[in-house]
């Protein structure tokens, strides 16, 4: 996704930021092990926060080890659970998506060469989970339309990336379905609309398609965004506060009702100073 399912540290007791960290470098391990060590670099947030959720759901126990970092030497705490290999699985998924879309929209070098890096690891996953593959295949597809259509209705892109995560997150059809499904789909419409608004700077610039570009031009901007942002979560957390979560609830509510307005207070804030500035 876009790196806004993180948590906010100062709101976490000293022994759930170990924990947190654990499943970070979890998550990390996880992929160098299943993809190759080069896979780390697309390491996301987004899967740690499945990950986190699967293992308060299903696993019932984790393992957290002290053990030096593949890449930086130092010791840092890490966690083995069952749920880190979806997740993982799901983390390389979506990142291969995203640095094709960025292919889509602007041919960058960088992406092409993390397209050509990712897609023999990504078709072997694709036969693991064909449902989700071809999901986002189809979610692409539909968001490519949505571009060309120049939409600036925000819910029209944002209901098709939720609509997506609710299906491509959700790891089996159990009695918990009918709480993650909703959840899903409000958590994925809040990234797509809240990194929308983070990008409008730079879409602004490069004539990129952004929802919010003709909303752009409106002097409570931000406000009118908050306010849309606010009711889009409020539907989230509704469904994430009926699962019988005991484990790691504080994480999670710490990274649903705090870590991911941070995307969107830096976002606010760098507006705000540009338009001091342009006054000034």
């Amino acid at each position: 996704m876009f790196g806004y399912l993180t948590a906010y540290q100062q709101g976490l007791g000293e022994e759930d930021r170990r924990i947190y960290q654990g499943y970070y470098c979890g998550l990390c391990r996880t992929l160098s092990e299943q993809y190759g060590r080069k896979s780390a670099l697309v390491l996301a947030y987004d899967p740690v926060f499945l990950a986190i959720l699967y293992s308060d759901l299903y696993d019932g126990t984790e393992t957290v080890l002290d053990r030096r970092c593949l890449y930086k030497g130092a010791k840092v705490p890490v966690v083995r659970t069952e749920s880190l290999s979806f997740s993982a699985d799901i983390n390389l998924m979506l990142a291969f998506h995203n640095y094709s879309d960025q292919v889509y929209d602007s041919r960058k070098k960088r992406a092409l060469r993390a397209v050509h890096f990712l897609e023999k690891e990504y078709r072997r996953t694709a036969e693991r989970h064909p449902e989700k593959d071809g999901m986002l295949r189809e979610y692409m597809e539909a968001l490519h339309e949505c571009e060309r259509r120049n939409s600036d209705n925000p819910d029209e892109a944002g209901n098709l990336t939720g609509a997506m995560c609710r299906e491509v997150f959700l790891l089996r059809e159990d009695e918990y379905a009918k709480y993650l499904r909703p959840m899903f789909f409000y958590l994925g419409k809040f990234v797509y609309l809240l990194d929308a608004f983070s990008d409008l700077p730079k879409d602004r610039r490069s004539g990129n398609y952004n929802p919010y570009m003709k909303l752009d031009a409106e002097p409570d901007c931000s406000e009118m965004v908050l306010a849309h942002l606010e009711s889009v979560m409020g539907a989230c957390t509704e469904a994430f506060e009926k699962l019988p979560l005991i484990t790691h609830r504080d994480i999670l509510r710490n990274i649903l009702y705090a870590g991911v307005w941070i995307g969107y207070r830096k976002a606010a804030e760098e507006r705000e100073e540009k338009e001091t500035q342009h006054v000034l």
